[in-house]
């Protein structure tokens, strides 16, 4: 029987997401062998001061900081959200021993932007938490809606807010909360949108998203998009586009579309994050209108038909054990290989 090797997680704990989907990946792995999961070394010092040695090692990071360590299997998971991966980040990508995606879409990227090797499809299971979903879709009062993002330009809270305010001139008829983080340089524009700038522990916000009555996301792109597959862990339906990470999560019939145009991406934070032709998702305030005001249509019996057979598609492909067993079955495979 091969050896079993001890599995490091390097995660950029200080981005929120990244830290959750590193806890997700341990959690897969852990049960007799051991798992370490640490913040990504940012320096080179860092770096050495690691004990890697015969390890398998998933770099949970992005950009600059894939690099992989000496003495160890070094497996990258990148996350991406538009539609070009940066070329100078493909040739980090290409130093590594294999690459795990966590949606078709990020695949496809890292294929198209000149990735030697073709990437594992190894998302680790996303309904591992503590989850207690809804049991009944009838809107009590007013109908509540719920975001939950980062305050920055990419998960278009514009286009959410302004979308909100079109379908509901009246702030009597309807409320929506933002749950992002503190840094938010933004306050709502209306009594009947809360902005919730806060950092909360995971089972506080897991709990929040079956007190509303819609998860609902104006999103330019995402590489997954966690909130939206914690929404329909949730019970909760879903109002969103159809493009990037959604495509892997959702299916039609089982979510309430947002329509979106394809079009170039001209902004970036940073431009190491830059390709020529980035594409994004870009769903304007009256597509957002259409789409709440269409949620609002259906009857408890139709919102209850969406989120049962959203979870059960989740279920096919990032529900356990199906996801654990595959990132399991490779790191065997990857053992097999290191005994050989």
């Amino acid at each position: 029987m091969p050896k079993r090797l001890k599995v490091i997680i390097l995660s950029d704990q200080f981005r929120g997401s990244y830290h959750i989907l590193g806890n997700l990946y341990e959690r897969c792995l852990s049960g007799g062998r051991e798992v370490i999961h640490l913040p990504s070394p940012q320096t080179k010092e860092e770096r050495k001061a690691l004990d890697c040695r015969g390890a398998i090692v998933l770099h949970n990071t992005l950009g600059e900081g894939f690099v992989p360590i000496t003495g160890c299997h070094n497996v990258a998971m990148p996350l991406h959200e538009w539609s070009e991966y940066p070329h100078e980040w493909i040739g980090y990508l290409n130093e590594f021993d294999e690459i795990w995606a966590s949606t078709d879409h990020i695949r496809e990227v890292l294929v198209r932007g000149g990735l030697k090797a073709t990437p594992f499809l190894l998302p680790p299971s996303l309904d591992q938490e503590n989850f207690v979903p809804k049991d009944d879709w009838k809107i009590e009062g007013k109908p509540s809606f719920l975001f939950v993002g980062e305050p920055h330009f990419r998960k278009g809270n514009h286009l959410l807010i302004h979308g909100y305010l079109k379908a509901f001139p009246n702030p009597d008829q309807a409320h929506l909360t933002i749950k992002t983080s503190p840094g938010c340089p933004w306050d709502s524009p209306r009594k009947d949108i809360t902005v919730i700038k806060e950092g909360w522990e995971r089972e506080r916000l897991l709990s929040e998203y079956r007190r509303h009555d819609c998860f609902v996301s104006a999103s330019l792109g995402e590489g997954l998009g966690l909130p939206v597959a914690e929404a329909i862990m949730s019970g909760l339906p879903v109002c969103a586009n159809f493009w990037g990470g959604h495509t892997s999560l959702l299916q039609e019939n089982n979510f309430v579309r947002i329509e979106h145009e394809e079009m170039l991406q001209p902004y970036s934070s940073d431009p190491k994050f830059y390709a020529e032709g980035q594409k994004c998702a870009f769903s304007s305030p009256d597509e957002v209108k259409k789409a709440l005001l269409q949620f609002l249509a259906l009857t408890p019996e139709q919102k209850e038909r969406v989120t049962v057979s959203a979870r059960e598609h989740l279920s096919k492909r990032y529900g356990s054990p199906q996801a654990k067993v595959k990132i399991l079955n490779r790191i065997s495979e990857i053992e097999k290989a290191n005994d050989s």
